[in-house]
């Protein structure tokens, strides 16, 4: 189906212009050769413009040329600077290819007056006419891609109508099978295009369909024979997939780790605009787009759709390199509803007292959930292919409403109990993690709620309110202390609490004498929320050894609750 969505997708974009039509590619051209139509040159442009071209070919370790554009090699015979001799012996078989290509047209583009100009340059010996000629040491110094004009021509001679049509009819050539993916007879694609764009591959491009070893063919088939793609088909999957990751169209990809998440829909929807900053924040939009996108993330966060597109297929494809190919580390196939109704699902499972979720505050994104569990906040700090895998295991869990990593949750009770502290996103996402956890586990189990939940009895949360009330009753003490209980004792406490606890209630009650004596009603309110919370406890064992992951979740928790509550009165400020 990845293939198939991505074939109708190029459809689409080709309806309205944004793709070129199969055999052809946009690209930048930096040399140009006017030539005269007697294919004398006469003049060397440097333009760096981008032209519709012959889709490019795909070069392996073997000599392939382009067909009326190249590099300096194959279209000049020029040898570039610092060339090997191995390298350099080559030159002249890749020039003599260049000119086979042409060569190889059919007889109506042979016939065409731009063509038989680049003919009769590519039979001169030599290039001794061109070096005479302004720009000619620049690019016998730097090199790059270079093709033809013919003189009074604004284009280049391989977009001549009937050079393009010419050049299509051979795209559609070869022998022909039945496509997987369109159903379609055509000529089967032999080495598919390659895909540029995703982090960590290589520069020159990588495959997502290869059989590049004899170990991956099968009955004899060579190479693409093995999975019988139409190169229509291949040519319009990768046409597609190359118009997501490219950098002018950033609202269309995303990037965490070694993964890069491209989305599009069938049609045309506010979605596929706004569908970035689900997990970017607003970063992925211009301008202009700000104001929309807003619209849109607002109206999943309360749970409105636009039910005119609620229908509208929707996917999401996760990518990671594995050298020379591509791997897919995670697919989504569904409709923009359930995709909405299933965001608002991972909001409302962040959603925790101090963190902002108005129209216009920030979204929980990726890079803030990982942040959360990483040292300093920063996820760069965490292994690319880590970071990567989690990224991708968020957002399956967030579109799948499927349990989030249980690696998040460890990470994260790690970093509270290293940073003796909780910030507000990391009890979100633990939040988080435990509520679907609970969901999809058969022992049944009270969710935690956004703010302070007296019926809460589990022992996790208990200690995690008792902890941030003896903190509480020691800040009553010593006003504008700045180093509590929590700097020493919060990862202990939410560890192993019976060690924990001894030390902890003998200061808690001296500091608790220190408030009587400064307020009696202030002690009164403190008093009442111990005995609250140890009434609750199972006193029949006193304090635990040890808690569970899932409790010490629970102890972050409560805690963050029970101190948000204490000040909520004092302290109206929430931190993002």
């Amino acid at each position: 189906m990845i293939l198939q969505s991505l074939a109708r997708y190029y459809d689409r974009l080709l309806a309205t212009g944004e793709v070129e039509p199969p055999g052809f590619q946009k690209k930048v051209i930096p040399w140009v050769i006017e030539l005269a139509p007697d294919g004398a040159p006469v003049a060397l442009h440097h333009t760096e413009r981008t032209f519709t071209l012959p889709a490019e070919v795909k070069r392996t370790v073997g000599i392939a040329a382009n067909l009326l554009w190249d590099n300096a090699e194959y279209v000049l015979g020029l040898t570039r600077a610092g060339a090997t001799d191995k390298q350099a012996a080559k030159v002249p078989e890749r020039r003599a290819a260049f000119v086979e290509k042409v060569a190889a047209l059919p007889t109506e583009a042979l016939a065409d007056a731009g063509v038989r100009a680049v003919t009769a340059f590519l039979a001169r010996r030599d290039n001794a006419v061109l070096e005479a000629l302004a720009g000619w040491e620049t690019l016998a110094a730097e090199g790059g891609n270079v093709s033809f004009r013919l003189q009074g021509d604004d284009g280049l001679v391989c977009e001549r109508p009937m050079v393009a049509a010419a050049i299509a009819g051979v795209a559609s050539s070869g022998d022909s099978v039945r496509c997987l993916v369109t159903g379609m007879q055509g000529p089967v694609a032999v080495l598919h295009p390659s895909i540029k764009g995703v982090r960590g591959a290589q520069s020159v491009g990588a495959a997502l369909v290869s059989f590049n070893l004899e170990a991956f063919t099968s009955h004899g088939w060579k190479q693409g024979a093995n999975a019988q793609v139409s190169e229509q088909a291949a040519f319009a999957y990768t046409a597609a997939l190359n118009k997501l990751l490219a950098r002018d169209n950033k609202e269309r990809h995303m990037v965490e780790g070694d993964t890069t998440f491209v989305f599009w829909a069938q049609d045309d929807t506010a979605m596929e605009e706004s569908f970035g900053s689900f997990f970017s924040g607003y970063e992925v939009a211009t301008d202009d787009q700000e104001k929309p996108v807003k619209k849109t993330l607002g109206a999943v966060r309360r749970g409105l759709n636009d039910a005119k597109d609620d229908g509208t297929p929707f996917y999401v494809l996760g990518l990671a390199p594995n050298a020379a190919r591509l791997a897919v580390r995670y697919w989504y196939e569904g409709t923009v509803g359930e995709l909405s109704n299933q965001m608002k699902k991972h909001f409302d499972d962040l959603a925790i007292i101090g963190l902002k979720q108005g129209e216009e505050d920030p979204l929980p994104s990726l890079w803030r959930l990982l942040g959360t569990i990483a040292i300093g906040g920063d996820p760069k700090s965490l292994p690319d292919g880590l970071r990567g895998n989690l990224a991708a295991d968020i957002v399956r869990a967030a579109l799948e409403n499927t349990a989030y990593p249980a690696t998040l949750l460890a990470r994260a009770v790690e970093r509270c109990r290293a940073e003796q502290s909780v910030p507000t996103m990391r009890a979100a996402l633990i939040k988080a993690v435990l509520n679907r956890r609970i969901r999809q586990s058969d022992i049944p189990a009270k969710e935690i709620t956004v703010t302070l939940d007296p019926e809460n009895t589990t022992t996790g949360y208990l200690l995690g309110r008792l902890f941030a009330v003896y903190e509480g009753i020691q800040q009553a003490a010593n006003p504008g202390i700045n180093t509590t209980i929590r700097d020493r004792f919060f990862g202990a406490a939410g560890s192993t609490p019976r060690a924990a606890f001894v030390e902890l209630s003998r200061l808690k009650n001296a500091h608790l004498k220190k408030v009587r004596r400064a307020n009696e009603r202030y002690s009164r309110r403190y008093e009442n929320l111990i005995n609250e919370i140890m009434g609750k406890l199972d006193g029949t064992e006193g304090f635990p050894a040890h808690l569970e992951i899932d409790d010490q979740g629970r102890f972050v928790i409560g805690y963050h609750h029970q101190n948000r509550d204490l000040y909520t009165k004092h302290d109206t400020h929430e931190e993002n």
